[in-house]
């Protein structure tokens, strides 16, 4: 049997038209429309949420928010959680699930799961297990010595031209070919690679100035600033 004790990240929000960037998680993101409706780009697809329908995030997945006023509930787990589960349940791991899902059985479940019912937590997922489609494939890693630099060392000062010389290209190709392959741009990235790592500190830290620092940010403003850029909300002491 599974611990799921502090391994559940419940977040319950409310979004006015928030500006949110592209982006990725590294974790599985989980989420009840409540109220209202929004509408959000999985690279070149779009899809409207409204009020009772499920969305799913998978991890690595860039997207980000066009427009809406919504309420929504939360629960982020990490990938080596969800793959303990659905392999207890299924022998299956590393599982892409539909980013929306209409099921009012799966919405009980995690309304209950919400509401700390430990139990549901399998009959969510033995739910959600018929809606995964494959499995995750991390960004293809054609620029592996950049990337495993920026994965090593993504707390400290990167310049763009370090990068591109790791890969033996100008600035241009390097960039181009980087926003190809992960939708993002390095300075990008390397803010939301940043920004789950606060996420992480977040759990045994509280004070944000330190967070901020030793996730790579100048200060706590910055941090700050960035983090609702990304996710909609300041982050909570």
């Amino acid at each position: 049997m599974i611990e799921f004790k502090n391994k559940l990240t419940y977040i319950e929000n409310k979004n006015q038209n928030t500006e949110f960037k592209p982006h990725f998680h590294q974790t599985y993101s989980f989420a009840l429309i409540t109220n209202g409706e929004c509408e959000v780009m999985f690279n070149s697809k779009k899809i409207t949420y409204k009020k009772n329908d499920f969305r799913i995030i998978n991890p690595y997945e860039v997207h980000y928010v066009t427009k809406g006023i919504w309420e929504y509930k939360s629960i982020v787990l990490d990938t080596d959680t969800v793959n303990e589960i659905t392999y207890e349940i299924a022998n299956k791991k590393n599982l892409i699930f539909e980013n929306k899902i209409n099921s009012k059985e799966l919405n009980g479940y995690f309304i209950k799961m919400y509401n700390n019912q430990e139990e549901s937590i399998y009959f969510f997922f033995e739910k959600l297990l018929i809606y995964s489609r494959q499995t995750i494939h991390l960004p293809e890693k054609k620029l592996q010595s950049s990337l495993e630099y920026i994965n090593s060392r993504f707390t400290d000062k990167i310049i763009l031209e370090d990068l591109a010389a790791l890969e033996n290209l100008s600035k241009y190709h390097f960039l181009r070919l980087f926003k190809n392959q992960t939708g993002l741009t390095p300075h990008q990235y390397i803010i939301i690679k940043r920004l789950n790592y606060a996420i992480e500190l977040m759990k045994k830290e509280k004070n944000l100035s330190i967070v901020a620092t030793l996730a790579g940010f100048s200060d706590q403003s910055h941090f700050i600033k960035e983090f609702k850029k990304v996710f909609g909300f300041t982050p909570k002491h």
